[in-house]
């Protein structure tokens, strides 16, 4: 199963749900879409406005590959089950969001954490490219060692 996060923010992102529901009506993909206030109602997947925290991040724990607006919420949540992400930014100039969310999903792509779309006409051919796709392994946080480190050395002084 696809599973696609849209956010939850108050803008519409009709430009990535539209073609969403066509490509799983062409290719019978199931596609599952958490849509926010996106205004379009898909036809052909499943789709809730609003999913509750532990249930989403369960669909994403068994999803195949995870189709995402360019925030870091969707993005963060997808990485820490090793999915492939396809994540599309949002662009002001569209009313899709306040913030231009392109600069991340760069710098993440050139990461290799995910694939970038910034045409939705290459969102097809990056699902499929996606089925392949191994995110580059994230370095664990440096924050747990450090902590112990001064907790250590409060203790011991």
């Amino acid at each position: 199963m696809i599973v696609a996060l849209l956010g939850t923010g108050p803008d519409s992102f009709d430009r990535l749900v539209r073609p969403l529901d066509e490509l799983a009506q062409k290719h019978g993909w199931e596609i599952f879409i958490q849509l926010g206030h996106t205004r379009y109602t898909p036809q052909h997947c499943r789709f809730e406005r609003f999913v509750e925290r532990e249930r989403l991040l369960r669909m994403l724990s068994t999803a195949e590959l995870v189709v995402t607006q360019g925030g870091y919420g969707g993005i963060r949540d997808a990485l820490q089950f090793g999915k492939p992400i396809v994540a599309v930014p949002r662009e002001p100039a569209r009313h899709e969001s306040p913030d231009c969310q392109e600069e991340l999903v760069r710098a993440m792509e050139e990461r290799g954490y995910l694939i970038g779309i910034y045409d939705i006409g290459d969102l097809e051919r990056a699902i499929v490219r996606a089925r392949s796709f191994v995110p580059a392994t994230r370095k664990e946080s440096m924050i747990p060692e450090l902590l112990t480190a001064y907790v250590n050395g409060l203790c011991f002084r």
